[in-house]
């Protein structure tokens, strides 16, 4: 084999290697641009879904809270009924005792005592039962508020 024909064949496989390394580059490049592509269309489509998901969440609370509130409304007009009743129930009872003891008083001095003891007693059952209608508001109030709360929370589990 002659020194040029060896030359000859060592240029064309030179040639040839760079030729098949720049075709496996532009393979290459081809395939991370199709691979950037796609993962771009999957980023949108996920960005989609998320923003979808996050409006239905957003209709699901707001659905939630007009319920919470109008729960909250119904609990406050049990509650003022119930105080309304207790206080007419308390005086009746009041009523009946204070004639009761009246009838069995027969000087001023022991009415004038009853009167009184009545009095306190009523005036401390008002605000027992006041205190006792807050509490229980309060505590309704929270009620609702963490029935609420416990649903969003399962609805967001269930996502």
């Amino acid at each position: 084999m002659s020194i040029k024909s060896a030359l000859t064949g060592a240029a064309v496989l030179a040639a040839l290697f760079l030729g098949l390394q720049m075709y496996g580059a532009a393979q290459r490049k081809k395939g991370y641009d199709k691979a950037q592509a796609e993962h771009m269309i999957a980023v949108a489509h996920a960005e989609g879904r998320a923003r979808q998901i996050e409006h239905e969440l957003t209709q699901q609370m707001e659905v939630r809270d007009r319920e919470t509130l109008e729960q909250l409304e119904q609990v406050a007009l049990a509650e003022r009924r119930a105080a309304d009743e207790r206080v007419r129930q308390s005086a009746q009872e009041y009523a009946a005792r204070y004639r009761r003891d009246t009838a069995l008083a027969s000087a001023a001095a022991e009415r004038q005592a009853a009167d009184t003891a009545i009095r306190m007693f009523a005036e401390l059952l008002s605000q027992t039962d006041d205190l006792a209608g807050i509490y229980a508001a309060a505590a309704d109030r929270r009620r609702v508020a963490g029935l609420a709360c416990e649903a969003a929370y399962t609805d967001a589990q269930g996502r």
